[in-house]
């Protein structure tokens, strides 16, 4: 991985170098503003298809990390249902769709730093990317260690047979313990996350896929571990969360030690108005990261409050079953940093066009996956879960809809996280999340579990999807994009 990576930052001083050579060779060139214009054009060309490079390589090696989610899920799904029955296994899918609220509970810090350094990259400003990387990470530090003594403060204050709806001894007995501790494993995890932000800055997605498939890996290994020698649910979640805690704390120390000793976090390098600006760009992603957990992941806890975690168990299976055609965001994720890259060097034509071929593709995909799956959700149930669901109903249709929407909801983020247009974008999102909420639990307690799915499409599609749509071709004009500077 460090030569993946020297190689990257090589190819970006070279174009850099080239630039200022031809700058003190051409006598027109004054100041070194001037360049040639055939220099200029070749320097531009490379960095187009470095980008494109960066970016399926990216999309592959996500594809490869979620084959290996898959495969995980494949193992994982039908021997934990077995082994913890339904009420449990929905109990571990509602802790895990609770707790991953606190994934966003930066602040939005590590999508601001991630934007933060791809627009250093854009302008070859590392003196800016390493005051970002220490702001960031000397604010997380803190914050950590705050979440985990609140969450100690409150645990012994909460009934977690009411917040899970579980009703066995032993469901009631596991569900706090097994919330302490992917509690405590998210709140580790704020800091050292913030290797992964950097290389995602820097348009190395594929470095971290590496080290999410490992943690994944891991993961899986202590799955198998705890359930042959007879562990409880706190056990499992332990090696879910703690065993790829321990791969990106190795990829922070790489990261950091090695490969861009320069960024190295340092308290000497604190900045107060960048942390201001960091915190001002974060505060957009974090309003627009709480809309997405409402739209995402607030399913299972709607379903857990009002119908009981036995009903999760069914939804959660199918969920995970639809969740395989949401290979198109790992081809829209890479298109962010180079966006906002491109942009910072003011190469707002390839911004442009690169958007909307990725538009057209992922909608394409998506409505592929989609029907897929949806042909096959009959047979993928019995296997994993040994239900057999019957023929297709609403609630598979609903999901097979949803695979299409995330898809073309995960290419709106990636387009419209640009200055000009984010606000709006946030504004338009967080109205379609708060109106499927409220249809989710309209739906839920008269009874209807397919109907928690609608609810998001309904939602989304009625107030998201043409607003959107309208957005993005104002944020894609380069007029707009010049606007956004």
């Amino acid at each position: 991985m460090p030569s993946i990576t020297q190689s990257t930052k090589a190819l970006d001083e070279i174009d850099t170098a080239e630039l200022e050579v031809s700058g003190r060779s051409n006598p027109l060139t004054r100041w070194g503003a001037i360049y040639s214009p055939h220099v200029a054009e070749n320097v531009v060309r490379r960095r187009s298809l470095e980008r494109y490079r960066r970016i399926t390589l990216t999309a592959f090696t996500s594809l490869g990390a979620k084959g290996i989610t898959l495969l995980t899920a494949v193992v994982v799904v039908p021997l934990t249902f077995r082994y913890l029955g339904p009420e449990r296994y929905g109990l571990w899918m509602t802790i895990t769709s609770f707790v991953l609220f606190l994934g966003f509970a930066d602040l939005g810090i590590g999508n601001g730093l991630t934007a933060r350094i791809a627009e250093s990259h854009g302008r070859e400003n590392q003196a800016e990317a390493a005051k970002c990387v220490s702001c960031a990470f000397y604010f997380l530090l803190p914050l950590s260690a705050i979440l985990m003594l609140v969450s100690a403060g409150v645990f012994h204050h909460v009934s977690w047979q009411s917040v899970y709806g579980v009703r066995s001894p032993l469901a009631v007995q596991e569900a706090g313990w097994a919330t302490a501790v992917l509690l405590v494993c998210s709140a580790l995890n704020m800091p050292l996350g913030t290797a992964l932000r950097v290389e995602l800055g820097y348009q190395q997605g594929y470095v971290a896929d590496i080290w999410n498939a490992f943690g994944s890996l891991l993961a899986l290994a202590g799955i198998l571990f705890v359930v042959k020698h007879g562990g409880g649910l706190p056990q499992l979640v332990l090696a879910v969360a703690a065993l790829p805690l321990v791969v990106n704390a190795v990829n922070w120390i790489i990261q950091f030690w090695f490969i861009r000793p320069e960024l190295r976090p340092r308290i000497s390098l604190f900045d107060i108005a960048t942390a201001r600006q960091l915190f001002v760009i974060g505060g957009l992603f974090f309003v627009q990261q709480c809309f997405g957990l409402i739209y995402y992941l607030s399913d299972n806890i709607v379903i857990a409050r009002t119908m009981g975690a036995t009903e999760v168990a069914r939804y959660a299976v199918l969920q995970r079953i639809f969740s395989i055609g949401l290979i198109t965001q790992y081809f829209v994720a890479p298109l962010w940093p180079a966006i906002s890259e491109a942009v910072a060097r003011r190469d707002l034509h390839w911004a442009a066009r690169t958007a909307r071929r990725a538009l057209a593709g992922i909608l394409l995909l998506g409505t592929v996956c989609s029907v897929s799956l949806l042909m096959a959700s009959r047979y993928l149930m019995k296997r994993w879960s040994g239900v057999d669901p019957g023929p297709i109903d609403s609630l598979r249709i609903g999901f097979a809809v949803w695979v299409v929407l995330v898809g073309y909801i995960a290419t709106m983020n990636a387009l419209l996280n640009q200055r000009a247009v984010m606000k709006f974008h946030v504004l338009i999102f967080g109205l379609a999340s708060l109106t499927s909420l409220a249809l989710k639990f309209l739906f839920a307690t008269h009874g209807s579990v397919a109907g928690v799915i609608w609810a998001t499409n309904i939602g989304f599609g009625v107030i998201y999807v043409v607003p959107a749509a309208i957005l993005s071709l104002r944020s894609l004009s380069v007029r707009t994009l010049e606007a956004g500077r």
